[in-house]
């Protein structure tokens, strides 16, 4: 993609119909499926659990909802595309906060992204996971009053277009990855963790509905920023007269895209996805977490990452 440094591209949303649905013969009638995206993942023989490969090898399987699938009328006997969120052993919610009036208020005198301008927009994304919860307690029975025990991973999207609220720019690899002493790779869930609560605290300050909806859901809620362009796309008038949000190839730069996938893997896979030791215990990191600080030896995160306010 690189080598192609002049094309412009764009990333397109999740559709309701299309390639992602194949309809079945059921009974005589067409019934349309939303396609799973299954994976077979198994450790290496360098990983550290390789001799319990049998035990933790396994087959993932993804869907992908369009948040128009939470709307009334979206989902019916003939296309019941939300039926496996019930049997789903983690949900990644994705929370785009361009899509919030407040959100892009405060970033309007900071980010010269056009989507936190004229061109955001304006969703009750809150209403989506909202109704995503509901259709969860339909298929499980779970209780009004009950927790969802399962991890519910709340990703904010286009971190490059809000990182001026975290006086960060970029979000490094180096934060959630790390390599041990043994030179194997693992993950830094602590990094992780603190991350998420600073993330929950701006969340909170203006998309708080959001918030509520998610631990009004979930007992086990985490927030992860990813951007998956790395940048801010441009306003480009095209043959049709209309405007265009498009990207350059050759500027793409993920942050943190493999993380959510990685972190769920890690809470739902023991030994699947190793565990990065810090240098302090556990219990000491969650005492500097509770007590809002961070920590200042080589496992420390960036300051900038305390919210700079208004």
């Amino acid at each position: 993609m690189r080598n192609c440094s002049g094309v412009w591209t764009t990333l397109e949303k999740t559709e309701t119909e299309g390639d992602l649905y194949e309809s079945v013969l059921i009974g005589g009638r067409p019934v349309r499926y939303p396609r799973p995206f299954v994976f077979s993942i198994q450790p290496s023989r360098t990983h550290p659990s390789f001799e319990q490969r049998s035990k933790i090898s396994r087959a993932l399987c993804l869907y992908d909802n369009a948040g128009e699938h939470f709307l009334p009328g979206e989902v019916s006997s003939n296309a019941p595309v939300t039926q496996h969120l019930g049997l789903s052993s983690a949900l990644l919610f994705l929370f785009d906060p361009t899509q919030e009036p407040d959100f892009r208020a405060a970033c309007r005198e900071r980010s010269a992204d056009p989507q936190m301008h004229k061109h955001g927009g304006n969703h009750r994304q809150d209403l989506v996971l909202a109704d995503a919860a509901r259709r969860i307690r339909d298929q499980t029975g779970l209780a009004q009053t009950q927790l969802y025990s399962k991890p519910l991973i709340v990703v904010v999207t286009k971190y490059d277009a809000w990182c001026s609220l975290t006086r960060h720019e970029r979000l490094s690899s180096k934060l959630a990855i790390r390599q041990t002493s043994g030179g194997e790779f693992a993950l830094h869930s602590d990094n992780i963790r603190s991350i998420s609560d600073d993330v929950r605290r701006i969340l909170a300050r203006y998309a708080g509905k959001v918030v509520a909806a998610a631990e009004g859901f979930s007992s086990d809620v985490t927030y992860i920023p990813v951007s998956s362009i790395g940048t801010s796309p441009k306003v480009v008038n095209k043959a049709d007269g209309k405007d265009h949000l498009l990207v350059r190839t050759g500027d793409i730069r993920p942050m943190w895209p493999e993380v959510p996938m990685l972190y769920v893997l890690q809470k739902t896979v023991p030994r699947l996805i190793p565990t990065y030791k810090s240098s302090r215990s556990s219990n000491e990191n969650q005492k500097r977490r509770d007590d809002g600080e961070h920590r200042s030896d080589g496992d420390s995160l960036p300051d900038g990452w305390k919210e700079t306010g208004s």
